[in-house]
């Protein structure tokens, strides 16, 4: 009988060494194939942590000036109402100024006709259109400035001269010229004589 070759047989061992070749070299490689998609870009978590950090910073940066923006914003608003609400307020002040000669004149035609031995019906007209011109000053925020028996403040008087009196010194005696305010500013001093005391005063105080 002749034998038969076994020339065209697989080793069953053979193949198995291969499958072992194989699977080893799969394991081998697996680890650079799980490796994160940020690793095999060049990216690492301590990169990743500075970037953070330096874009917090960035943030925070951008936060402090918007905040100063916001803060300037306001203040340019207050400054813009309250010109608004001055030029409102004081708008009429130019106008007020140039009333004033008009109303003195009244005032010095009731004294000069107070000072007459007749009272006529003229005066009477006169004291009535001055009342009522006051009355207006008044609606619109002018208030006279007190003046005799005040103690005299250069910022709502100008004094005219000194004169003795029986009033303490540097007390207002006498108004040559009436001040007005214009709500809480001065629309014109009051032009005033102001008190030195008593001509005894300095005898009295030597003996």
């Amino acid at each position: 009988m002749e034998k038969k070759s076994h020339g065209g047989k697989k080793n069953p061992g053979a193949d198995l060494a291969e499958v072992k070749i194989e699977r080893k070299e799969k394991e081998n490689a697996a680890p650079e194939q799980e490796k994160p998609q940020e690793e095999k870009e060049g990216f690492s978590p301590e990169r990743l942590q500075a970037q953070l950090e330096e874009k917090t910073r960035e943030a925070s940066e951008y936060f402090d000036k918007w905040l100063r923006l916001r803060a300037e914003f306001e203040n340019f608003k207050k400054r813009m109402q309250k010109e608004k609400d001055d030029w409102v307020k004081f708008g009429n002040e130019n106008l007020l100024k140039a009333l004033l000669p008009v109303l003195d004149n009244l005032t010095r035609a009731i004294d000069h006709g107070r000072n007459s031995q007749e009272k006529s019906p003229l005066l009477e007209g006169v004291e009535m259109t001055c009342k009522e011109f006051l009355n207006v000053l008044d609606r619109f925020g002018v208030k006279p400035v007190p003046a005799v028996g005040e103690a005299f403040d250069p910022e709502k008087h100008e004094a005219l001269s000194q004169e003795e009196s029986d009033l303490e010194p540097n007390r207002v005696t006498a108004a040559v010229q009436n001040g007005y305010f214009y709500h809480e500013r001065l629309l014109r001093p009051a032009k005033v004589i102001v008190s030195k005391g008593r001509p005894d005063a300095g005898k009295e105080t030597q003996e």
